[in-house]
């Protein structure tokens, strides 16, 4: 069930980048030139996220007769006031594993941009508008779709299958080799460890949405500062 689930969100993110792709070469033929980059970026951020969704709520929920709570979008067994320690220790240890792995490097070797921060700064070029649209969409929709994804489907799929630690574990790596960001590995790799442990600890992913979603719009708010507009 879960690699059919995942396979069709796959499908459904790719055949919404190869629309985009058209539709940009469409535009071009036609002579209306290449749309602003800050919309590029919006449209393939929500996009995608709204793709996956889309292909869960389908051939998930609908034809599996699946609810949301089976996903795990349902009141954590525990109190959410633990998010209070929870988010910053996480972060925290993130960052810490990320400067252990990359110190050894070379400077100019910690340095790199992937897909999505060339996106996200795409977005801050655009002006105060596509900021907000970029805000909602990286700290809100991108996270809930995410973590329906990657704690909702791949880990309970894992852990059947394996013990707690070893399929919390596999969970975490998938999550951080999806995003194809080999810098930024040691970190995703903390954060989406912690994401499954927290998924696990509470009997719910909606309190990793909410630490998933500070992580992003944190990281977001960098690029805000960095780009001096704050």
């Amino acid at each position: 069930m879960a690699l059919s689930a995942l396979g069709w969100v796959l499908v459904y993110v790719a055949g919404f980048v190869v629309v985009v792709i058209l539709g940009m070469v469409a535009a071009r033929e036609w002579g209306a030139g290449r749309p602003p980059a800050a919309l590029q970026a919006l449209v393939v951020l929500a996009g995608t996220a709204a793709s996956a969704l889309a292909a869960v709520r389908i051939h998930l929920l609908g034809r599996r007769q699946l609810r949301w709570a089976d996903l795990g979008l349902r009141r954590p067994d525990r109190s959410p006031l633990h998010l209070l320690w929870q988010i910053p220790a996480v972060m925290f240890g993130g960052m810490v594993v990320s400067m252990l792995v990359l110190l050894p490097l070379a400077p100019g070797e910690q340095q790199g941009d992937d897909a999505t921060s060339e996106a996200v700064g795409d977005l801050v070029a655009g002006g105060p508008t596509f900021i907000v649209l970029g805000l909602l969409t990286v700290a809100v929709l991108v996270p809930f779709v995410e973590e329906i994804v990657f704690r909702g489907i791949v880990l309970p799929a894992l852990r059947a299958r394996y013990r707690a630690a070893v399929g919390i574990t596999l969970a975490g790596t998938v999550f951080a080799a999806v995003h194809f960001v080999p810098l930024a590995l040691p970190y995703l790799l903390t954060v989406g460890i912690a994401l499954c442990a927290m998924a696990e600890w509470y009997r719910s992913i909606v309190p990793g949405i909410v630490l998933h979603g500070v992580n992003n719009a944190v990281v977001f708010g960098g690029v805000v500062v960095g780009a001096g507009l704050l």
